[in-house]
């Protein structure tokens, strides 16, 4: 289990996106639903065309490049994150904290916020920040690990992945709060109008994409031996691909 205080999971995803900026996008963009949807076309789509976001917690800038030419601003607290986007051709990127931004009131008339949501701390404070910074009937559009779909193959090596890793399941900072998420998020102004989730498919297709995927988990006090045979693991799935189950949440400012 990762019981991590509050100051160990900012100090482990500090030096986690330090060492390894852009290994999210690199594993996302490379996955695809049915539908044939990345999970940054996915989180976008609800968000109508020409209106004003900001892509929380932006990583290296793969929301912001999906919807090219639109009035959207990136920011992350991350600079490395943030150096690797602006060498991918993203300028409208800056360095910011989600509990505390740097925007007035009523900036926005959406907020997309990928694969960060789960991490932030406090939960309650960037809530408030991001309904601060939304007008009013603005969306709040955001994904998040999830559960399912997935399929029985995918079960079998998640599990067996997990216990190569040394842990019983994979856990965030937020997850228990994040299962009540109409009653979290009703308390914060928020209505939900969406909760779906969908899988995407990642080809395993080198044991480099195999060690890829494995290094873009998130598990803080797992040590570089126990990594590497998680690696070697997941190198058996050269030539096949693994679902990467995902919840997007779609909220409305009220």
């Amino acid at each position: 289990m990762n019981e991590l205080s509050n100051e160990a999971w900012s100090g482990y995803l500090s030096s986690f996106h330090r060492m390894h900026p852009g290994i999210t996008e690199d594993v996302l963009s490379g996955s695809r639903s049915r539908q044939g949807l990345t999970p940054y076309t996915w989180i976008t789509a609800p968000i109508p065309l020409g209106t004003r976001v900001l892509d929380l917690a932006c990583g290296s800038g793969p929301g912001l490049r999906s919807r090219p030419g639109e009035p959207w601003i990136g920011l992350d607290h991350s600079t490395s994150e943030l150096a690797r986007a602006r060498r991918s051709g993203t300028v409208n990127v800056l360095e910011g904290d989600a509990t505390a931004l740097p925007f007035e009131d009523g900036s926005f008339d959406g907020v997309i916020c990928s694969m960060a949501l789960m991490l932030f701390q406090p939960l309650e404070r960037a809530l408030a920040e991001v309904r601060r910074v939304l007008v009013r009937d603005g969306l709040f559009v955001a994904t998040v690990p999830g559960r399912r779909p997935l399929r029985v193959r995918d079960v079998a090596r998640y599990s067996h992945l997990i216990s190569r890793l040394g842990r019983r399941y994979l856990s965030y900072p937020n997850t228990k709060a994040l299962s009540h998420a109409p009653t979290l998020l009703g308390g914060h102004g928020f209505e939900l109008i969406e909760d779906v989730r969908s899988r995407f498919d990642f080809p395993i297709s080198s044991p480099e994409a195999a060690a890829t995927f494995v290094r873009s988990l998130y598990l803080p006090d797992v040590t570089e031996a126990t990594l590497v045979r998680g690696e070697q693991l997941a190198a058996r799935w050269v030539g096949t691909s693994i679902g990467i189950p995902l919840r997007r949440i779609t909220l409305v400012r009220r």
